[in-house]
């Protein structure tokens, strides 16, 4: 009878590892430890454990691309609702998935450039989206890729704060009205 496959098991106990104890500290042996299997079991799907974190990586990038991508493609919706929308969904995905989340974050440094030069980065859909506000008039000139870097940190800096703060002093998820808000003002055309 084969075994059955515990990839997902596996890629799950390394979310939780490299959450509670940071990347550079997780160990193979902690991630199969945290799994249930042997180490020989995490190395019959991947190298190591850069092979690992980089294909978790590389999944939850893509599966976020996708998320926002759907929300920016509501071409029936104005700029700032579906800008709104997304700095929205960023935080749902930390309330509901706060070890990818934080993995994403903590991540950019060590895997975003080992990504395929074609990958779909999140970032480009919000440059198109405010390239799209820039054109109809609703979101402020000036460089694109900066705009949305600006937009970007508006929703991923109270996050950050959130990973390094005492555990329960800051909850961005609760405040995504007002995170949400602040993405949008950001950016936006001001007003005469």
């Amino acid at each position: 009878m084969a075994r059955p496959n515990r990839e997902a098991e596996i890629r799950r106990a390394a979310l939780r590892c490299f959450s509670r104890l940071g990347y550079d500290a997780t160990r193979v042996k902690h991630i199969a430890a945290e799994a249930g299997v042997s180490d020989a079991a995490l190395y019959a799907h991947w190298k190591g454990k850069e092979e690992l974190a980089a294909d978790i990586y590389a999944e939850g990038m893509r599966a976020y691309g996708e998320t926002i991508s759907t929300l920016a493609a509501q071409a029936e919706r104005p700029v700032a609702a579906r800008l709104k929308a997304i700095a929205r969904a960023s935080l749902d995905l930390y309330r509901t998935e706060p070890e990818a989340w934080t993995f994403l974050v903590q991540g950019q440094g060590r895997f975003m450039a080992a990504l395929e030069a074609d990958f779909p980065y999140p970032i480009r859909v919000i440059e198109r989206l405010i390239a799209e506000g820039q054109a109809d008039g609703s979101v402020r000139a000036g460089d694109v890729r900066v705009l949305a870097g600006i937009a970007t940190g508006c929703f991923t800096y109270p996050v950050i704060v959130a990973i390094y703060a005492r555990a329960g002093t800051i909850d961005p998820a609760s405040e995504d009205g007002l995170i949400a808000e602040a993405t949008w003002a950001a950016v936006r055309t001001r007003a005469r």
